[in-house]
């Protein structure tokens, strides 16, 4: 019996140190006919310039982030592709290589990110209303390097 008290608190004391240790709280999750899609506040991002952002992800393969200027996906399929989020009128001859075209699990998520946002009166982030499309954007041209670890 002592040594299962003593697993239980080894346990319980590990999970806190690496809750402290994180930077991403979860804020909401939502099961629709797409996936799961769990939205995450993190803060402290060391790698980016900015302080904080809004996280969207659905089933670990689409990643969504929001950012006071912009607002981001990401995918594990395409790990050398960005896409950002297009708000001016698409040109009448626009190259579908360019710009995809916003999907019903997008719309989805871009409206939850927004009643997010809204809640936590971020006011000053980018908000999806009105936007076109994404505008693809390559990041890696030869390839996602093998020893990168994919982190949106």
């Amino acid at each position: 019996m002592k040594k299962h008290h003593i697993f239980l608190l080894s346990i319980s004391f590990i999970g806190l140190i690496v809750s402290c240790g994180t930077n991403r709280t979860m804020v909401d999750r939502e099961m629709s006919d797409q996936g799961m899609a769990k939205f995450y506040i993190e803060t402290d991002l060391k790698e980016s310039r900015y302080e904080k952002r809004l996280l969207a992800t659905v089933d670990n393969s689409l990643y969504y982030s929001f950012y006071p200027d912009k607002i981001v996906k990401q995918t594990s399929e395409h790990k050398e592709l960005i896409y950002t989020l297009y708000f001016d009128r698409l040109p009448d001859n626009y190259n579908r290589k360019s710009f995809k075209k916003i999907s019903a699990t997008d719309s989805i998520i871009l409206s939850k990110g927004s009643t997010i946002l809204d809640s936590l009166g971020w006011t000053d982030y980018q908000k999806p209303n009105e936007a076109r499309a994404f505008l693809i954007e390559v990041n890696y041209y030869h390839g996602y390097p093998k020893n990168k670890r994919f982190k949106p």
